[in-house]
Formats: structure tokens, C-alpha cells, sequence
């Protein structure tokens, strides 16, 4: 199983880190790995580099895009999907500071509606990360 956080990079940060995935993904996973003493510094690093979330505007994009899928249903603000032909199963939480998505897969079917935003992804137990946007072409 798969666990991939998601996080929207702001556009200054976006322009510097475009090129650089791996330092951007270097500083994400020293705040995963913050300890209590450093969680105000961690804290702040993290505001300096990501945009909050509107939930409500995810949650109804990735709602409207897979409605009809067969496969999709949401249950109390989680979208699930699970292809029982090919085996795949995931789910993905929207939250104010980030998104959840956990997964057997390396290319998660719900992310395809959130190509645009400038959205980075991180699998810190696979030390996996990439920009959404590329994954998904």
C-alpha cells in the first residue's frame, strides 16, 4: 500500500523548485520527520511553501470528474476507487494543509482531475516524489 501526500506549492516556490524536484521533496520530508522540539520551525518552512487548500472546491472537482465512474463513490468526504477488474484500490482525503491518497498503485486514478494546480507529491516511506502535473500527461 501506497501513501502519497500531496501539497500545493505556492508559485514562488513552484518557480524555483520546478527544475530541483528532489530539493523540495528534501525539505517536505525533514518536516515529515520533525521532532516536537522543531515543530515550530517545521511549522513555518511549511507555510513558506505551500498554499492552503480550498476542500470544498477539490472535493467537488474530483466529485464532478468521476461521478459517473462506476468504479468511484464517496463516503464522508472520502473519495474511494476501486477497480475490482484490475485489482486497484485507493482512497484520497482532501484536508486544508494537504491531500492523502493511499493506494496499491504508483499512478493513482483520482489524481488525474488535479493536474491543474501546482501540486507536488511525496511517498516518503518509497522515497517517491513528482510534480502531479507530469505524472498524469
Amino acid at each position: 500500500m501506497r501513501k502519497f501526500y500531496i501539497f500545493n506549492i505556492n508559485k514562488n516556490m513552484c518557480i524555483l523548485a520546478k527544475d530541483s524536484p528532489y530539493m523540495l521533496y528534501k525539505s517536505f520530508e525533514a518536516i515529515y520527520k520533525s521532532n516536537r522540539e522543531d515543530v515550530g520551525m517545521a511549522q513555518n518552512l511549511y507555510e513558506q511553501m505551500t498554499l492552503r487548500i480550498n476542500q470544498t472546491m477539490i472535493n467537488n472537482k474530483i466529485y464532478a470528474d468521476n461521478k459517473d465512474n462506476h468504479f468511484y463513490y464517496l463516503v464522508n468526504n472520502v473519495h474511494n476507487y476501486y477497480n475490482k477488474y484490475k485489482s486497484e484500490e485507493e482512497k484520497l482525503t482532501v484536508k486544508n494543509s494537504y491531500l492523502l491518497c493511499e493506494g496499491n498503485t504508483s499512478k493513482p486514478y483520482l489524481l488525474k482531475s488535479l493536474t491543474n494546480y501546482n501540486f507536488f507529491v511525496c511517498d516518503f516511506d518509497n522515497k517517491d516524489y513528482f510534480w502531479l502535473d507530469e505524472i498524469c500527461i
